[in-house]
């Protein structure tokens, strides 16, 4: 495990133009959202005191009478997105199934709450429009990255990555299509689990107990669809490294890789995942001891946490490589030429 590791991050190290790229990517998607929201708030913000104290801190009195007009995409301008805060946000969407595109909305929450009132969380249909299309670029970039990591002597091309991605990215589709299918079993399963767990929590005579199901009952739902992901990736890496065209043999091909490897396959997951829980940290800890006071500050934190993004991508894309060392070792395979790496 430690050796794919060290052999996948090395290999990104060798190709670190790919960390960028993916960054750029990744920035110019955002963009498309929020240059109309920035436009829209400079106007809003025009000949108002809260434009200057804005510059100094978030006027939250502004803020709030300002939202409570605003509808789509504006509303989710809320202070819960900055600094740590849009972690947190997105694993509480992610565990309740509105991560991707809202497909299993009433699959993570336990049923309705007792008032009678929807456990559903306001989400704007264009955010979860774009994160599809944000999934499937980022599908399409697998197939070339995969292709990029194969070639033990590093090196690519934008040609070439574009090429190879263009040339997986059908078998890819179908292997996210079927790890999404797989989500929605483990939603489905979870509805009664929930309902079943909460109702333990309200009959509980310890608030300490009640809390321990809930954050359980959480845990369990992170771990089987970390565990969905852990089999969808491999999938991925197989379809690439071995040239498979069935997504479905492909799958079932990474199941049977992740029972026999169960360790060394979900020890790098588990290495990575407090990589990134230390790096939020670190994020965390710049965040509250440093103050953005003026422009000038701003861009400090800009060039910080863009420096923070580059190293969640660089985690990310290392886990990718590693996956493929680990595969190639396990299954004694050589690394080929294909078409992701043609110059």
């Amino acid at each position: 495990m430690l050796r794919a590791l060290r052999d996948g991050f090395r290999s990104l190290g060798r190709n670190w133009g790919l960390v960028l790229l993916v960054l750029a990517v990744n920035l110019g998607l955002a963009l498309v959202l929020a240059v109309p929201l920035a436009a829209q708030l400079e106007g809003d913000l025009a000949h108002t005191g809260a434009s200057g104290a804005m510059m100094y801190g978030f006027d939250y009195e502004w803020w709030s009478a300002w939202s409570d007009d605003q509808r789509g995409l504006p509303a989710s301008f809320t202070p819960d997105i900055f600094g740590t805060g849009f972690a947190s946000r997105n694993l509480d969407l992610l565990l309740r199934g509105f991560l991707p595109a809202g497909a299993f909305p009433d699959g993570g929450a336990g049923g309705r709450e007792r008032d009678g009132g929807s456990t559903r969380p306001e989400v704007d249909p264009l955010i979860l429009g774009f994160g599809v299309l944000y999934l499937l670029v980022q599908t399409f970039l697998t197939g070339g990255l995969l292709g990029v990591f194969r070639a033990p002597q590093g090196g690519w091309t934008f040609r070439g990555l574009v090429h190879g991605s263009g040339f997986y990215f059908g078998r890819l589709v179908r292997v996210s299509l079927l790890a999404l299918g797989l989500a929605g079993i483990v939603f489905a399963l979870n509805v009664p689990f929930a309902r079943w767990v909460d109702a333990l929590g309200r009959e509980a005579v310890s608030g300490r107990t009640a809390l321990l199901l809930g954050l359980g009952r959480h845990a369990l739902l992170l771990l089987a669809l970390l565990l969905v992901h852990m089999v969808a990736s491999f999938a991925r890496v197989i379809v690439v490294q071995e040239e498979r065209r069935s997504a479905v043999l492909a799958l079932l091909s990474s199941a049977g890789f992740c029972v026999r490897n169960a360790f060394a396959a979900f020890g790098q997951y588990a290495t990575v995942v407090v990589a990134a829980v230390l790096l939020l940290a670190s994020w965390a800890a710049f965040d509250a001891r440093f103050g953005v006071v003026g422009w000038k500050t701003q861009l400090v934190a800009l060039a910080f946490f863009q420096g923070f993004l580059l190293v969640r991508i660089a985690l990310r894309l290392g886990l990718l490589a590693s996956q493929l060392e680990l595969y190639r070792a396990r299954a004694g395979l050589t690394a080929p030429t294909g078409p992701a790496t043609d110059q």
